[in-house]
Order: structure tokens, then sequence, then C-alpha cells
């Protein structure tokens, strides 16, 4: 077993404190909240809404088309039969997500498509067909303290990222725990990926700081990394049984 300690990096600090301010800003916090009952339900007006109930979503789930909003799943589940997202976040700026909730039964939980500036957090995405998280040409978002777990691919996985955090959460027994394609200059820190097909995994991805991760028990491969000698990924401090190279640690 591989484990290495090193202080936290000064880029964490400096990326966490944008994410405290947004939560405890006004942003999206309109007065009074709106209830969500039913759904499929679209977003398409700045504002503070919350999921009212549980619900079951054969139409689909939760679209957000504009920025600035504020959703709280507050502990709710959505329970979905189709084959688009839980909650999608599409060409949109500055949404917080805020669990506790539950997203299940869709293709994927999260998706964060041509968006920035945005935050999920402590929200579970199981049992989706594709991943729990995923994110696609996406920059500057946190996904922060969730959880993904028996979802069919990846429980976090992004395309075409620039500059995203993940830290801190939890992917269990998921067909892969944290993928990357085409990503770069990303922060993962903190994360726990155990007993997935790969743990984490970074192709063609550049730039990237993978510090103090757990992955372990995972059956092809702890962590990953196709660019020779890592190029200029940054791994450390991290704790693992199988790893493809020495440069990862």
């Amino acid at each position: 077993m591989t484990f290495c300690r090193s202080k936290t990096s000064p880029r964490a600090n400096l990326i966490l404190v944008p994410l405290v301010a947004l939560l405890s800003s006004s942003v999206g916090h309109a007065d009074p909240p709106t209830a969500i009952t039913t759904c499929a339900f679209n977003i398409a007006t700045p504002g503070h809404y919350y999921l009212a109930m549980d619900l079951t979503c054969p139409e689909g789930g939760i679209s957000i088309r504009t920025n600035d909003v504020y959703l709280r799943l507050d502990g709710h589940t959505l329970q979905g039969s189709s084959a688009g997202p839980g909650i999608l976040l599409s060409a949109v700026t500055n949404i917080v997500i805020q669990g506790p909730g539950t997203i299940t039964g869709f293709q994927d939980g999260v998706s964060i498509v041509q968006s920035q500036l945005s935050t999920v957090i402590g929200v579970t995405a199981t049992g989706n067909s594709f991943h729990g998280f995923v994110g696609s040409f996406a920059s500057n978002n946190v996904l922060r303290a969730n959880e993904a777990a028996l979802n069919g691919s990846d429980g976090i996985a992004l395309a075409f990222g620039t500059a995203n955090m993940i830290v801190a959460n939890r992917l269990i027994n998921n067909g892969g725990g944290i993928r990357l394609d085409f990503s770069h200059q990303n922060n993962i820190y903190a994360n726990t990926a155990n007993s997935n097909r790969r743990g984490i995994t970074l192709s063609t991805s550049t730039q990237n700081e993978l510090l103090g991760n757990t992955a372990l028990d995972n059956t092809i491969e702890d962590m990953f990394d196709l660019a020779s000698n890592c190029d200029d990924n940054r791994w450390q401090g991290n704790r693992f049984d199988t790893a493809n190279q020495s440069c990862i640690q």
C-alpha cells in the first residue's frame, strides 16, 4: 500500500474561499422560496427553490436554464424512469444545489453542461444508469461532499472540463469512481473512491492536481494516468494499493 502525506495546497485554500462566500451569500434567495411539487420542472427565473416532497418523475427531473438559482433538496428523493438527468444545469452560471437529497433511477443524477461558477454539495446520486455526477464543457464549478453509489458508469465524470474542484466526495460501487477526459487544471482533493472498477482515472488530461485521495479495492486499478510519466498532473499524498505509474504518489 502506498500512502504519502503532504501539506494542503495553497490552491485548495484559494478555491474554498469563494465556495464559502457563495453558500453564505444571498444569491438566488428570493422571498418567499418556490416549492417544487411536480416534475418535470423547468426553472427559468432566478431565485430560491426547494423540493417540497419526494417525487417520481417519469417525464424528466428538474432543469435549470437561468443564472442565479439556489435549489435545496431538503432531504427528499427524485425518482426517475426517464433517459434524461435528475437535475440538469444547462449553460448557466452561479447555481447552488444543496443537499441532503437523493437522485435515483435517471440516466445521470446531476448533469452540468456548459455551465460555470456553480456548486453541488451534499447530494446522493445512486442507482442511475450512467453517471452519478457528470460535467461537459464545464468550468470553475465545485462538487463537494456528495456521494455516488451503484451507478452504471462513473460516480463523477468530467469531459472537456477546466478549473473545477472535486473535493471530499464518496464514490462507492460504481462502474468507475472519478474519471477525467480531456480535462485540465482541475483540483481533486480528499475524495474516497473504493470498490469501483477503477478508482480515479485521468485520460488525455493535464495540469490537474490530485491530493489526499483514497482509492482502495477497485477491480482493475485504484489510480490510473494515461499520460506518460503523468505529464504535468500532480499526484501527491494519495492512499491506494495499485497504480499504473510510479509518478502517482
